[in-house]
């Protein structure tokens, strides 16, 4: 008799449990509801203002804090410059300057015209890849290369490779600083969204009517030193376009700070 009546509260305490627990996954599901439409009614607003939006991602990513020291001069990894390249440091030491004495051919799709010089050969095995945003928020001919972090790029200045042209399409020379001694702080954790992070530009009044955002891009920006290292934080940048003018706009991307200069 006593087994049953222990067996038949088990058996209540279960169900009450099933209960609680598909009332919270409820909650939980209404509460998450909520965000999505109140997300998608500040991004229809801000299309009826003209806003140009990219095809932005709703997916979660993660990533965390990291630890790192500048280069210097020994960090130019051993390519082919051959004669023609002469190197020097920049004034603060932090990284190398390359400069040609005969511009080299290269086309802009980053293939050597007649093999002369490709910046792949030099980019690549030192773990660096094309930065559109960096690029495009450019001036010049300049094409901006991004040192990758586990699997972000840099956007800091202490992290970038940058080519120079002259009026012909063909390079002078680059620039190169690199991270080195590069470190995690902590495990990784969820980041926000590409589309929170365009809101959250919304928001902070970055962007209005008429302008244009590129495709966000969760990178790795710096933020302070402290004994001898910058520490570098996710942000999602974006190239923002309005009037005539063009900036980058940063978002932290474990806040929703804004970071924007």
């Amino acid at each position: 008799m006593q087994f049953k009546r222990i067996k038949l509260l088990m058996l209540i305490l279960f169900l009450l449990l099933d209960i609680f627990l598909f009332n919270w996954w409820r909650a939980g599901r209404v509460v998450n509801d909520q965000v999505t439409d109140a997300n998608v009614n500040i991004i229809d607003e801000m299309k009826n203002q003209k806003i140009r939006l990219p095809q932005f991602s709703t997916k979660v990513r993660y990533s965390s804090y990291v630890a790192a020291q500048r280069g210097d001069k020994q960090i130019l990894d051993k390519v082919s410059l051959g004669k023609n390249a002469t190197v020097s440091e920049p004034k603060d030491k932090n990284g190398v300057i390359v400069k040609f004495k005969t511009a080299k051919s290269l086309e802009r799709n980053e293939t050597s015209r007649d093999n002369e010089f490709d910046s792949q050969s030099i980019t690549a095995p030192a773990g660096y890849r094309y930065n559109n945003i960096l690029t495009l928020d450019k001036n010049n001919t300049d094409r901006v290369y991004s040192q990758r972090v586990f699997g972000l790029p840099v956007i800091a200045d202490y992290g970038i490779m940058t080519f120079q042209y002259n009026n012909v399409d063909k390079v002078t020379g680059f620039t190169q600083r690199k991270l080195i001694n590069i470190e995690k702080l902590r495990d990784d954790r969820a980041t926000i969204t590409e589309e929170e992070a365009i809101i959250a530009l919304y928001r902070y009044n970055e962007i209005g009517s008429g302008d244009r955002l590129s495709d966000g891009q969760l990178s790795y920006d710096t933020t302070i030193h402290v004994n001898g290292f910058d520490i570098y934080l996710p942000v999602w940048a974006f190239e923002a376009y309005s009037g005539h003018e063009k900036y980058i706009l940063k978002i932290n991307a474990f806040t929703g700070e804004n970071m924007s200069e």
